[in-house]
């Protein structure tokens, strides 16, 4: 296949397909617009992150290794659309949709260039955009830099198909190669696997490469001189963008994780996602690892031998059936990154890691079904049509009603513990989420799940505290509006005990403690509801009549000058001031 093969995607009827899926894949995922940001680092990546909107943005971007990943594009493409729109969520999700249909459009293009076959590219575009474990990296806000990343890759991957003799579009390809790197190190493997599909120009495999009822030959690669240079050219960069996301992950979590508890992740991720290819049912936004990871012998026994069976399997066929060895090599050396040896955060696996390795086996389920309808009587051929179709929309459909689960964190943490009721981390995420609502008691139950299962969980537990101490404070205000002071004072050193920092509760206490008649224990708390910046002008008024009593007039004075300026209409604030002759109110 020559570079002038490709606009034949492009005349009327590509054009059709290549614009019927970009808008089937935004119209499935257009829900999203209308949804808000999540409490799982989308407040850290947009809300609390000034950096997005202030100066000096692009030297910040290359410096960062905030939230624990060197992604410099991710962090200027939001920044971009901060200053052209505003990046609202619905900016944000938006950004999702549109960057997914351009790669399931790409996807197209690439499967095209590797089977010639319309049908088939455009099954195995919609097999991977339409797919369940794509729902991740759309529908979660903080997920764009894989799908930014994903689509330099196919563009790097499509130079790459069109160099031919060019050096000028080898040079492309590693540029864009080299962008897909700065938006998320995710395709750290596709330089091996794009030389592993060049290698296939031998005359003996040409005509088998991706036998989709058409037989094609392989894409062209460069010359051979050229073609290694670019090769090591490549390999360089994707070792140094290894070392800086390896440096940028926390040290914490990678002392937590032993060496064989990561050969384990390791060697079992490629059939955790191909499972969940098949059958994508119960897909959780979190697969924690686990509190005490540990190796697990039986797994990497079976996991390994697994392994070298179906690679050896592959390279006995890589004559007869050269695209099976390609899609199996380019799966693993595409996973290779999130398999498990570089644990990320607290996830053992997750989908958005399935994003690019993916692609390989959409084009290979996509031209497998393609030779087995160019082999069908003629009877059976509209009924297969019929079943692809079929299972691409019950595809999306799945997909759908799970892009629902995401639609705010209340909903998405409450699936998650419906999946997984000893899933720390999402029974964490709920409770905060319930809190945030104001549904105190809830929240309380979930954080007390929490340190059921990780006792001593200091965020956890501290929240825990901020609203046990709410709670209990809200008793001492009824117990101090009914009269019953002793309580009330009780109730309140409970509070503070919890939550020092409570503003209301430290003044509620000092006023308590005066009108009960023990002014000598009610100047620290007085002092420090002050100090928290009490917006109750009593306060003040308190602390100056309990320093007045203790003969300090000076410092009382002190108090009501800064109530006064707080509080200038407050008559009692004024009323002190001329009693204590502090000055001219």
């Amino acid at each position: 296949m020559t570079s002038r093969t490709l606009p034949v995607l492009f005349d009327g009827r590509g054009r059709v397909v290549l614009t019927a899926t970009g808008v089937a894949v935004v119209a499935l995922f257009l829900q999203t617009l209308s949804f808000p940001f999540l409490n799982w680092d989308d407040q850290d990546v947009f809300v609390r992150n000034t950096a997005l909107h202030s100066p000096g943005l692009f030297r910040w971007a290359f410096t960062t290794t905030y939230i624990e990943h060197y992604q410099p594009l991710a962090w200027l493409a939001w920044g971009a659309v901060d200053r052209t729109w505003t990046l609202t969520s619905g900016a944000a999700h938006a950004m999702n949709a549109g960057l997914h249909a351009a790669c399931a459009v790409l996807v197209c293009v690439l499967a095209h260039r590797l089977t010639g076959n319309l049908g088939v590219s455009l099954l195995a575009a919609l097999l991977f955009a339409m797919h369940p474990l794509r729902v991740e990296v759309v529908a979660w806000a903080s997920a764009m830099p894989y799908a930014l990343a994903l689509l330099f890759a196919l563009l790097s991957t499509l130079a790459f198909f069109n160099a031919g003799d060019r050096g000028s579009m080898l040079a492309l390809s590693i540029v864009l190669f080299a962008m897909s790197l700065l938006a998320r190190p995710i395709a750290i493997g596709l330089p091996v696997v794009l030389y592993a599909l060049a290698a296939l120009r031998r005359p003996r495999q040409r005509a088998a490469i991706m036998d989709s009822g058409t037989r094609r030959a392989a894409p062209s690669g460069p010359p051979s001189a050229t073609g290694v240079f670019a090769l090591w050219v490549s390999i360089a960069l994707a070792v140094a963008a290894a070392y800086v996301e390896s440096g940028a992950r926390s040290g914490g979590t990678m002392r937590d994780v032993s060496a064989g508890a990561r050969l384990t992740l390791a060697l079992t991720a490629p059939f955790r996602y191909l499972w969940r290819t098949i059958a994508p049912f119960g897909l959780t936004p979190i697969d924690p690892l686990a509190l005490a990871p540990r190796a697990n012998v039986t797994e990497i026994v079976a996991a390994g031998a697994a392994l070298a069976a179906i690679s050896w399997a592959a390279w006995r066929w890589r004559r007869q059936r050269p695209s099976i060895a390609i899609a199996w090599l380019s799966y693993l050396l595409l996973l290779l990154p999130a398999a498990g040896f570089l644990p990320s955060g607290l996830q053992a696996t997750a989908d958005r890691y399935s994003y690019l390795p993916s692609i390989p086996l959409s084009i290979a389920i996509a031209t497998a079904g393609g030779a087995i309808l160019a082999r069908a009587p003629r009877s059976l051929v509209q009924p297969l049509r019929i079943a692809a179709a079929i299972v691409i929309a019950a595809l999306a459909w799945m997909s759908y009603r799970q892009t629902r689960d995401w639609r705010d964190s209340l909903t998405l943490w409450t699936r998650a513990v419906e999946l997984n009721p000893e899933n720390d981390i999402a029974l964490y995420n709920l409770a905060s989420a319930l809190a945030d609502q104001g549904r105190r008691d809830e929240a309380l139950a979930r954080y007390e799940e929490v340190l059921k299962l990780v006792p001593g969980q200091a965020d956890a537990l501290k929240n825990r505290n901020l609203l046990l101490a709410a709670r209990i404070e809200d008793d001492g205000n009824r117990l101090a509006a009914s009269g019953d002071l002793g309580s009330a004072i009780g109730a309140y050193r409970r509070a503070i005990g919890l939550d020092p920092a409570r503003t209301h509760a430290q003044a509620a206490l000092g006023i308590a403690l005066v009108q009960s008649g023990h002014t000598d224990e009610a100047l620290a708390p007085l002092r420090e509801a002050v100090k928290l910046g009490s917006s109750e002008p009593a306060v003040p008024n308190a602390l100056a009549f309990v320093l007045m009593n203790e003969g300090r007039t000076r410092e009382a004075c002190d108090v009501l000058e800064a109530a006064r300026a707080r509080f200038p209409d407050d008559v009692n604030v004024v009323r002190n001031l001329r009693q204590l002759e502090c000055g001219s109110p």
